[in-house]
């Protein structure tokens, strides 16, 4: 996966260039009515997914990838010709290169509260606009990042304007947090599992 969240992907006897950023999710999300970590979800395990869903986020997909909204359109309705495993598992691959981000480079855990799930699986963008106008960024400057590069870019605005702030835990320093936390004291009978 690669930190603008493209993925280059055969479909049909060409190699196409598929991208979901930020403004592209919110788009799939009004067209369909349901969020991109649910689409991928279903997509995965082959419940409650819809081709019409399916078919979308390539159409989202490959205009997110710099084609003419009119040849993306062509191409999906295409679709109904071609093998139905082949177009999910494209789409699946699409969403998961949307979803990813960079594999070699972890972003931090989030340190703010737990927002409540939305139906669907939809992803708030308000959370994304506000975030945008506290670091002066545009629209249109949002709408064409990838999650991961937004996230990245969020923690350095973070960090620039807190240099005090103290790194995240590594993943090591997790499950050792964790061994040291559920470690059952000298003396004491160890819970039930």
């Amino acid at each position: 996966m690669s930190r603008n969240g493209s993925v280059d992907l055969e479909l049909g006897d060409e190699t196409y260039r598929f991208r979901l950023g930020i403004g592209d999710l919110e788009s799939l999300q009004e067209e369909t009515d349901v969020g991109a970590p649910e689409h991928l979800y279903r997509l995965f395990s082959s419940t409650d997914h819809t081709f019409r869903h399916t078919r979308e986020i390539v159409r989202a997909g490959l205009i997110g990838g710099g084609m003419a909204v009119t040849e993306a359109s062509r191409i999906a309705r295409g679709l109904d010709d071609m093998p139905t495993v082949r177009v999910i598992a494209t789409a699946t691959l699409i969403m998961a290169a949307a979803l990813e981000g960079a594999e070699d480079e972890r972003l931090p855990a989030s340190k703010g509260k737990d927002v409540p799930p939305m139906d669907n699986g939809k992803m708030p963008f308000l959370a994304f606009y506000a975030s945008a106008a506290a670091m002066k960024l545009s629209v249109a400057d949002v709408r064409s990042m990838s999650l991961w590069q937004f996230s990245a870019y969020l923690d350095g605005h973070n960090r620039a304007n807190d240099p005090n702030a103290v790194d995240p835990l590594s993943a090591n320093e997790e499950d050792a947090l964790w061994n040291w936390i559920s470690a059952t004291p000298e003396g004491e009978a160890s819970a039930p599992e």
